[in-house]
């Protein structure tokens, strides 16, 4: 369904904690024209650490590299599963509406607005769709 109420953010990229630390992650993408954004983040709520990544050429999506932090991280299933798209995000004006209309579409709330660190605070959702791809929804600032 297209919708003019969501701004494609990023795609979120799993990685294993100690490829994100060692750097291995960014030098393979480093390949591909992508370079840091921004500091790496910790995110104790989320359950993840994370670096953005952008590429210098036009037409080039953002990366959000996601990796485990603590025992409980939603990351590690998808990890031990050899999953590395992790999700894809979306900024939203009205992030409660947002949530709404997708599961008035069968999509499953997998995550309820959370403050985020990578966000600077603004609340973000996982929601799983029913061809199970996850989507965060990030709330506009």
């Amino acid at each position: 369904m297209h919708t003019d109420r969501l701004l494609f953010h990023h795609i979120g990229v799993a990685c294993r904690p100690d490829a994100l630390a060692q750097g291995a992650e960014r030098e393979k993408l480093d390949l591909l024209g992508y370079c840091p954004e921004g500091e790496e983040w910790t995110d104790d709520r989320l359950g993840m650490r994370g670096q953005f990544m952008v590429a210098g050429h036009a037409g080039a999506p953002r990366l959000e590299l996601v990796a485990p932090y603590g025992s409980q991280s939603p990351v590690t299933s998808w990890l031990e599963r050899g999953i590395k798209l992790y999700h894809l995000a979306f900024l939203a004006t009205d992030l409660s509406a947002e949530i709404e209309r997708m599961r008035k579409h069968r999509a499953k709330l997998m995550l309820p607005p959370t403050p985020a660190v990578a966000f600077g605070g603004r609340h973000v959702a996982f929601v799983m769709l029913p061809n199970l791809l996850l989507v965060e929804v990030i709330e506009k600032d």
